[in-house]
């Protein structure tokens, strides 16, 4: 962030070089690794420094803008100067767009050198350094070690389903995916990751997700994600204290990102929230089938569910570009919490977000009991159901989603093209549990009863500022309660 900061004071200073006092940055070499991991380094040269990179992948730079990558590199190594980030997950064909940045001394004086507008296609992925050979494959495992209702053939066979599970067709009607809470501690690890990040974008949502006992536990079997204000937890005036956040070593977001670190300057402040979501990614995930979530919902202002369906793999592309699927929603605010919602989310702007959206109202709250929230996903429809009631279908359009493009603005949609007709929802997806607040979940009003405005960079100190407007609103009830996530095969 320092030198982010650095580097902005100088371009508008216009104090940076550009080759014109006899140096140049160096060419920067870029490797991706398999499964996960980037390198990009420059040689090491008399008179550097200090090196810094500012990347992002598939999404070109908004001028010296930080980037999803953004590091300060301090010292070579082994003759280069190299900037390594071990979790990021690129593919063939990817573009790592990026500007690079060098500290130079000439003998007489420290300048700074920057090159723009570079990018790189990835050919190939190479193996991760360091990394011993694959071992020898071994049997899948999933979840779920025996089905009741499994649909088996005469010969003792199964019946092959059209759902697939990390790739593998399972047997029609099996339970794929088996998740109660009772015994969370002891199984949490091979069915769950626990986020630890800074929420971002496609949402925005102010919180930072922690793996906290105070927000994350199991009552009476049932897991419990409680969300509390970030001063009450780390003390007042926490969230605007300059020297930052850093997520450390456990973040689960991409290191050096905003999704690891943030500070507060300005009108940026660090996330007034605490909650916990939980995640299926890399452990468990599948294309087509029906999903049920038993669950009662958060109840108080600016709060909702968080139970999707995202995609595994993005091969679509990043976010929304790939889809969700939401399992169920209700805004926590009184009189709004009568709205069930579910479906589909296909871009972040709100036409795309409430097209393929179907909702059920009712006189009393979702949020009062416990429900069983259900999306039976087929290769044709998604249906959505709670308590066995259907109340929505959506059905592509003839010409697929990817027809959609020029009236709900969908970026990537070319890509969907090359999908079936209910692209981007042919791809396996893994499953999201956790509590969110504010960010662009909620349509502006003019009204004044939404304390922020959703892409005014201002919005989430705006919404800190009002928390004695809607935190006594958040009582015993303000937390979402799972009692189980279960996954079946299609017949």
């Amino acid at each position: 962030m320092y030198m982010w900061t650095v580097c902005l004071v100088l371009a508008f200073c216009a104090c940076f070089s550009h080759g014109q006092d006899g140096f140049e940055v160096p060419d920067a070499t870029v490797e991706a690794f398999t499964p996960r991991g980037l390198r990009v380094s420059i040689p090491d040269q008399d008179g550097i420094k200090l090196f810094a990179l500012h990347a992002k992948i598939n999404e070109e730079m908004n001028g010296r803008e930080a980037g999803t990558f953004s590091r300060d590199i301090t010292k070579a190594k082994d003759g280069r100067w190299t900037f390594y980030d071990s979790q990021a997950k690129l593919a063939v064909g990817d573009t790592l767009y990026f500007w690079t940045f060098v500290d130079y001394f000439d003998g007489e004086r420290k300048l700074g050198f920057v090159r723009d507008d570079q990018f790189f296609t990835i050919t190939e992925l190479l193996p991760k350094p360091g990394a011993k050979p694959p071992p020898a494959p071994v049997p899948t495992v999933t979840p779920v070690t025996k089905s009741p209702s499994i649909d088996t053939g005469s010969n003792g066979g199964c019946k092959v389903s059209t759902t697939t599970v990390r790739g593998k067709n399972s047997c029609r009607g099996q339970l794929i995916f088996d998740s109660s809470f009772d015994q969370f501690a002891k199984n949490k690890a091979n069915l769950w990751t626990i986020q630890r990040k800074f929420a971002t974008g496609p949402d925005y949502e102010f919180v930072i997700y922690e793996d906290n006992p105070i927000v994350l536990s199991v009552e009476n079997s049932r897991l419990a994600i409680t969300p509390i204000l970030t001063d009450s937890l780390y003390g007042e005036g926490f969230v605007v204290r300059p020297e930052g956040f850093d997520l450390g070593e456990k973040c689960t977001g991409v290191r050096a990102s905003a999704e690891c670190y943030q500070t507060a300057l300005g009108w940026r402040i660090i996330p007034p929230v605490i909650s916990s979501q939980l995640k299926t990614k890399g452990k468990f995930s599948f294309k087509y089938g029906k999903i049920e979530v038993r669950a009662k919902l958060p109840k108080g202002d600016w709060l909702y569910p968080e139970l999707y369906l995202n995609s595994e793999s993005e091969e679509y592309g990043s976010g929304y570009e790939s889809g969700q699927i939401r399992i169920a929603f209700a805004a926590g605010n009184e009189g709004e919490n009568r709205k069930l919602e579910g479906g589909v989310i296909l871009g972040s702007i709100p036409a795309a977000r409430k097209y393929a959206m179907k909702t059920i109202e009712k006189t009393q709250s979702w949020t009062d009991d416990f429900h069983n929230f259900s999306v039976l996903w087929k290769p044709d429809s998604i249906t959505l159901s709670v308590d066995n009631m259907v109340y929505g279908t959506i059905f592509p359009p003839e010409g697929g989603f990817a027809s959609l493009a020029t009236n709900l603005h969908l970026k990537n949609s070319d890509k969907w093209k090359s999908g079936t007709k209910i692209a981007p929802f042919d791809k396996e997806m893994h499953i999201v549990v956790g509590v969110g607040a504010g960010g662009h979940n909620f349509d502006d009003r003019s009204d004044g009863t939404k304390p922020w405005f959703n892409n005014q960079p201002i919005s989430q100190k705006e919404f800190y500022k009002a928390r004695n407007q809607w935190q006594s609103s958040w009582k015993t009830e303000a937390k979402l309660q799972v009692e189980y996530v279960k996954v079946w095969a299609l017949d």
